[in-house]
C-alpha cells in the first residue's frame, strides 16, 4: 500500500506540543519529517510525564516516526538550517523562528507558525497553558458544579487541538501548491484552536445577548457508580420510556415529575438519585449493556489504565500498536484515522538525538507556478456532500467549506439535524432575540455556527425517486462526509463500495464515534459519552468526586478537525495518484491522543490520574479564582519560580514570596491551600480582564474565565478577524464566528450564511441531478423535498 503523503518533506522547527503534533500527523501518514534540535536535544524530550527510565511520554507521542537533525546556532549551523529548508516542502515553527529567512529559503514550501496567541495582536506576549486557553475559550465556564470553582480539563488538549488545525492548514497549503505551483504562510494559534472546539455560546450570545448562569445550566447527562466502575449517559426526549424498561424501572416512567422532558429535567437530580439507587451493586458492563439495549447513548468512563485492560472493544480492533525505543519496546497509540487505501504506517519509535543528517527519501514534484485569483479558497472547486448532524459531521464540512468547497447538507423534513432542535425542549438562549419566529428550525444558534457557506438539499432518499436523484448528485461529487453510527450509509445506499462504482475517485468518509468494527461499533454517542470512553472524564472533577465533562459536548469538534484532516489527507493522496478511497475516523480513538502522553504513563506505572479540581503537579498555585462580580472567575498558573515572586508581588503578599516554604514548587504545593486562600483575598476585589492582563504584564499566565459575552467583547478574536458580518434570509444580519487556520496567498473565508431547510433543493436538483421541472414538482407532490419538519 502506498503512503498518502509519499514524496513530503518536512522540517520541524517548533519546539511546541501543538507543532511537534502536527509534524508526527504528517510522519504517520507518509511524509518525512525531520525536527531539529540543538546539541543534546530540544526542551520536549524532557517534558513531563516521564518515566522511571527518565524518558518523557510527551515526546514519545509526539515525535515517534521522526528522525532528528542536530544544529547549533553558528553561522555554519544557520546555513544548514537554510539548506534544509530550501529542501522542505513544509517548515513548522514556533514564533521566535526567522520566517524571513526561511521564507527566502524555500518560496514553494508551506511554512506554518504555531503559536500561543500568535505573533501579533493584543495577546502576542502573553503567557499559554493549557488552563489559560480553557479559560479564555469559554471551556472552563462551561465545565464544573455552577456552585463551585469553575474546572479545566486535564492534558494538553488545546495544544494538541493546535497540532491537528496546524495538519489541516499545511496540507490545505500544499493542496493548494499541488493545484497552483505557489507557496504560501500558514498560522494557527492555539488560543483560537481552543475557541473553535468550544461550544458556540459565543455565537449564541451574538444572537440574543443572553448568558446562562452556571448554576442554570441543565443538560440530560447523568453518571452512575456501578461495583466496579461508573457508566454515564445522555437522554434524548423520545427514549425515556425504553431506558426506564430496560434499567428495570418501568413502573417509574408514568411519575409526573419525569414523564415529560421539561419537568424531567427540572428533576434530573432525582431521577439520576433513582436510577443510582437501582444499579448501585450491579456490574457496570451490565448496565451499559441495558442502556445500549435501548438505543440509550452510554458509555463506561475508562480510567486510563483500563483502556487497555478492561475494554475489550480497542483489543478487538488491534488498537495498540508498539514501537521500539532506544529504553526497549513501548506502547503508542493507534492512529486517528484509518484510511482503507493508504492506512497509518509508522516507521520506528522517537528518534535518538542526532540520528539524521539530513533528507534521504524522494521529493514530490511541484508544478511550475500559476496563482489563482486572489482570495481563491484551497478547495475551490471541489464538492462535498455531507449526511451529517449535530456538531461533529456539520463542522468537518463547515472546515472543508471554509476553505473553499462547494458542501451540500442533506437532510429531511422528516429527520432533520438534531442542531436545529426540532422536537426538543425549547431554550430561548439558542435563538435570536426576536425569538423563534415562524421557522425556528431556520433560526437556531447552534446550527447556524455549524453550517455557513453550504447549501441545503431537503430530501426523502427512502423514495425511490429521491435516491435515485440523490445517486445523480453522489456521481458528481468529491467527497462524501456521514458522522451516524457505523454501517449507516450502506444502508442508506451510499456506502463506498456503490459510490465508487459511479465514480471511482470519490473519497467517503465516515465518523463512527467507536469505528466500524469491535464490540461497540454500533453504539450511538454524543459528546460526553465519548469523552467518557476516552478516559478523559475520569481525569476531571473535584477531588473526592465522580468524573466529570469538559462542557456540553467537548469531543465532537476534535473528531470534526480529525475528519477535515483525513479528507485533506485523501485528497493529496488523490492529488498525486488519481485514487479516491475510503477513510474511518473514529472519533474515541482519536480523542485519546489528545491525552495520550497520560494514557503512555498511566499504562506503564498502572496508576490512574485522580480528579484533583484544577491542581496539577507542575505549577503551584494553579487554580481558578474568584473575582468580582456575580460568578466571575479568573484562572492563574504560577508555571515558574520567577512566576510565583511576580505573582506575589500582584497581590501585595511580598511575605509569601520571601517564605522560604513556599520558594520551590514542592514546597507550595504543600501549601496550595494556604497560598489558595492568600490569592483569592486578592482576587475578589479585582475585575477579572484587568487583573488578567496586569499579571500577564508579570510574566504570570493567567486568564478571566470567559463567558459568551466576553468571548464577543474579546479584543484578541477581534484582532484575528474572527468575526464576519453575513446575511441570513430568515434572520437577517448575524455574525459568523471563524476558525483558526490563516493561509496567506489561498485563505479560508465564510461567504454566505448557513441555509433555511431546503433552500437550494430545487437548484441543485435540476443542475446536479439533472430533473426537469416536472420531475422536481413530481418529487414536491410526493412530499420528497418538503421543507417543514414532520
Amino acid at each position: 500500500m502506498a503512503d498518502a503523503l509519499a514524496g513530503l518533506r518536512v522540517l520541524d522547527l517548533s519546539d511546541s506540543i501543538a507543532g511537534q503534533f502536527c509534524t508526527r500527523m504528517l510522519a504517520d501518514y507518509g511524509a518525512e519529517v525531520l525536527l531539529v534540535e540543538p546539541p543534546g536535544g530540544g526542551p520536549m524530550r524532557g517534558a513531563a510525564p516521564m518515566g522511571a527510565d527518565g524518558a518523557s511520554f510527551t515526546f514519545l507521542h509526539l515525535n515517534t516516526g521522526k528522525g532528528s537533525v542536530v544544529l547549533d546556532a553558528s553561522p555554519t549551523g544557520r546555513a544548514r538550517l537554510l539548506a534544509l529548508a530550501a529542501e522542505a516542502d513544509a517548515i513548522i515553527v514556533g514564533p521566535q523562528a526567522d520566517r524571513m529567512a526561511l521564507a527566502a529559503a524555500a518560496p514553494d514550501a508551506v511554512l506554518a507558525t504555531v503559536s500561543p496567541f500568535g505573533t501579533d495582536g493584543p495577546w502576542r506576549d502573553w503567557t499559554g497553558c493549557e488552563m489559560v486557553y480553557q479559560a479564555v475559550a469559554g471551556l472552563m465556564h462551561a465545565s464544573g458544579d455552577g456552585t463551585r470553582e469553575p474546572l479545566y480539563g486535564r492534558g494538553e488538549r488545546a495544544s494538541h487541538g493546535g497540532g491537528v488545525a496546524a495538519f489541516i492548514a499545511v496540507l490545505a497549503g500544499l493542496f493548494a501548491r499541488g493545484r497552483w505551483g505557489i507557496g504560501q504562510a500558514a498560522a494557527v494559534d492555539v488560543a483560537a484552536v481552543a475557541a473553535c472546539i468550544a461550544n458556540p455560546f459565543v455565537t449564541q450570545f451574538l444572537y440574543n445577548g443572553l448568558v446562562e448562569p452556571r448554576a442554570a445550566r441543565r443538560m440530560p447527562l447523568g453518571l452512575l457508580r456501578c461495583r466496579d466502575g461508573w457508566v454515564g449517559f445522555w437522554l434524548h426526549v423520545h427514549l425515556f420510556a425504553p431506558m426506564m424498561a430496560a434499567i428495570g424501572l418501568s413502573a417509574h416512567a408514568e411519575d409526573p415529575r419525569f414523564k415529560a422532558p421539561k419537568a424531567r429535567l427540572e428533576n434530573w437530580a432525582a431521577l439520576v438519585a433513582l436510577l443510582q439507587q437501582h444499579v448501585a451493586a450491579d456490574d457496570a458492563d451490565g448496565v451499559l449493556a441495558r442502556l445500549q439495549s435501548a438505543r440509550v447513548v452510554a458509555a463506561r468512563c475508562y480510567g486510563l489504565t483500563q483502556l487497555r485492560e478492561v475494554c475489550g472493544h480497542l483489543a478487538a480492533r488491534g488498537y495498540w500498536e508498539s514501537v521500539a525505543t532506544a529504553d526497549g519496546a513501548h506502547t503508542i497509540l493507534g492512529p486517528q484515522f484509518r484510511m482503507a487505501t493508504t492506512p497509518r504506517v509508522v516507521r520506528g519509535g522517537p528518534p535518538v538525538v542526532g540520528n539524521a543528517v539530513g533528507f534521504a527519501g524522494p521529493r514530490r514534484a511541484v508544478p511550475p507556478a500559476d496563482p489563482p485569483p486572489p482570495g481563491t479558497g484551497p478547495l475551490s472547486g471541489l464538492r462535498v456532500v455531507e449526511f451529517t448532524t449535530a456538531w461533529a459531521g456539520p463542522m468537518a464540512g463547515r472546515v472543508l467549506a471554509w476553505l473553499g468547497a462547494e458542501v451540500i447538507h442533506v437532510e429531511s423534513a422528516s429527520r432533520t439535524d438534531s442542531w436545529r432542535m426540532v422536537g426538543q425542549v425549547f431554550n430561548p438562549g439558542r435563538f435570536p432575540a426576536d425569538g423563534a419566529g415562524a421557522k425556528p428550525w431556520d433560526r437556531c444558534a447552534l446550527f447556524n455556527s455549524q453550517n455557513a457557506n453550504k447549501t441545503s438539499l431537503a430530501l426523502e432518499i427512502k423514495q425511490p425517486a429521491a435516491k435515485a436523484a440523490m445517486l445523480a448528485i453522489l456521481a458528481k461529487t468529491d467527497v462524501v462526509l456521514c458522522n451516524f453510527t457505523a454501517g449507516t450509509l450502506a444502508r442508506m445506499g451510499f456506502g463506498h463500495e456503490r459510490l465508487k462504482a459511479l465514480k471511482p475517485d470519490i473519497i467517503v468518509a465516515e465518523m463512527p464515534a467507536f469505528g466500524s468494527s469491535g464490540p461497540l461499533s454500533h453504539a450511538t454517542a454524543i459528546g460526553p459519552s465519548m469523552e467518557m470512553a476516552a478516559g478523559m472524564a475520569g481525569m476531571i472533577g473535584y477531588p473526592g468526586g465522580p468524573p466529570t465533562v469538559t462542557g456540553p459536548t467537548y469531543p465532537d469538534p476534535i473528531g470534526a478537525l480529525h475528519c477535515a484532516g483525513a479528507v485533506l489527507t485523501a485528497l493529496l493522496h488523490r492529488q498525486a495518484t488519481g485514487e479516491g478511497q475510503h477513510v474511518e475516523v473514529p472519533q474515541v480513538e482519536g480523542l485519546m491522543h489528545l491525552i495520550g502522553a497520560e494514557i503512555l504513563a498511566a499504562q506503564v506505572s498502572g496508576v490512574d490520574p485522580q480528579p484533583r479540581g484544577n491542581r496539577v503537579d507542575w505549577a503551584a498555585p494553579h487554580d481558578a479564582f474568584p473575582a468580582a462580580g456575580e460568578d466571575q472567575w479568573i484562572a492563574i498558573a504560577a508555571t515558574s519560580d520567577a512566576a510565583w515572586r511576580a505573582l506575589c508581588g500582584a497581590i501585595g503578599r511580598a511575605d509569601l514570596a520571601e517564605d522560604a516554604r513556599l520558594a520551590t514548587l514542592a514546597g507550595r504545593r504543600a501549601h496550595e491551600d494556604t497560598i489558595g486562600a492568600a490569592v483569592a483575598a486578592w482576587t475578589r476585589g479585582q475585575d477579572k480582564h484587568a487583573a488578567a492582563a496586569l499579571l500577564q504584564s508579570l510574566g504570570v499566565a493567567a486568564a478571566a474565565v470567559h463567558d459568551g459575552g466576553d468571548g464577543a467583547r474579546s479584543p484578541y478574536l477581534a484582532a484575528r478577524g474572527w468575526f464576519t458580518d453575513l446575511m441570513h434570509d430568515d434572520i437577517g444580519p448575524v455574525v459568523q464566528e471563524g476558525l483558526p487556520m490563516a493561509l496567506s496567498r489561498t485563505p479560508g473565508s465564510d461567504r454566505f450564511a448557513a441555509p433555511c431547510l431546503g433552500q437550494h433543493s430545487h437548484a441543485i436538483l435540476r443542475d446536479l441531478a439533472g430533473l426537469s421541472a416536472d420531475e422536481i414538482a413530481a418529487l414536491d407532490a410526493a412530499g420528497a423535498i418538503a421543507a417543514v419538519p414532520i
